[in-house]
């Protein structure tokens, strides 16, 4: 299989620059490190290399259009996480985290998130700064809810005697990434589906409460499900291990960010 040099592999998803021999890429479809993803046949031509375990290119997406790894993405695949959390560079990834987090606020001071919740930082008085300030008390409940979030995870995996994930197997060859930032950037990723919240902004007028309940549960649902396949690709365990994990994070979470929002709510 080959393929021409120009890739559309840029901005947000590049793939990580190295020298032959270092072992911090990994195959794709086992998830086994490799010590590269192609071999270049002339100035012009590079060929996919194949896993030594499985027999498979190690990498089939240097050659895809990022749409179609977006797709992938939304359809939850472990080779695509894969490909984005170990073979390409997510030096961006941070940027997408921001604006959920101010997409997420935005809904929650828009009192979208009502059907669900009774936490609300609008305030009564008819004040335009008041009413300011609650948006931005909402972005940091999210924010908070975000770190409390990837905090108990990590914790709870190593109180779960977490087993020897991909990160620590190469993390010391080249640039490879250590596990706290993977399960950053994990998190991150898994959350790229809370941009469906976007047709609650735009429909909120027109749908009723029980609607909007649903359309929420689903998103967060959704979530979930993204999540505990990220973290089994991350912590090379099984989806039941890390549906433990990720279901006791988001217990935990709720339990301390309602602490949070009543303190929150006394400054509105």
């Amino acid at each position: 299989m080959t393929l021409g040099l120009p890739r559309p592999l840029q901005g947000y998803f590049e793939l990580l620059r190295h020298r032959p021999g270092e072992q911090k890429y990994v195959c794709i479809t086992c998830g086994r490190p490799v010590t590269g993803l192609y071999r270049r046949i002339s100035s012009t031509v590079l060929k996919i290399i194949d896993c030594e375990k499985c027999n498979n290119p190690a990498d089939k997406y240097i050659e895809f259009e990022v749409l179609i790894i977006l797709i992938d993405l939304m359809l939850l695949s472990k080779p695509a996480y894969r490909h984005i959390l170990y073979n390409s560079d997510c030096k961006n990834l941070w940027k997408i985290g921001c604006i959920l987090i101010l997409l997420e606020a935005y809904c929650f001071w828009t009192d979208a998130f009502r059907g669900i919740t009774n936490i609300s930082y609008r305030s009564h008085v008819n004040d335009p700064f008041l009413s300011e300030k609650g948006f931005y008390l909402s972005a940091i409940h999210f924010l908070t809810g975000f770190m409390l979030l990837y905090g108990f995870l990590y914790l709870f995996n190593r109180l779960l005697g977490r087993p020897l994930g991909l990160a620590e197997r190469h993390s010391t060859a080249g640039d490879g990434k250590s596990y706290p930032r993977l399960l950053l950037h994990g998190v991150i990723l898994a959350s790229i589906g809370k941009f469906l919240f976007i047709p609650i902004i735009i429909w909120r007028e027109s749908s009723t409460e029980t609607s909007m309940a649903i359309h929420i549960v689903l998103v967060l649902l959704y979530f979930v499900i993204s999540l505990v396949q990220i973290h089994s690709v991350i912590s090379d365990c099984s989806r039941s291990r890390s549906c433990l994990v990720v279901l006791l994070a988001f217990i935990v979470k709720a339990y301390f960010l309602t602490r949070v929002s009543t303190v929150l709510q006394e400054l509105v």
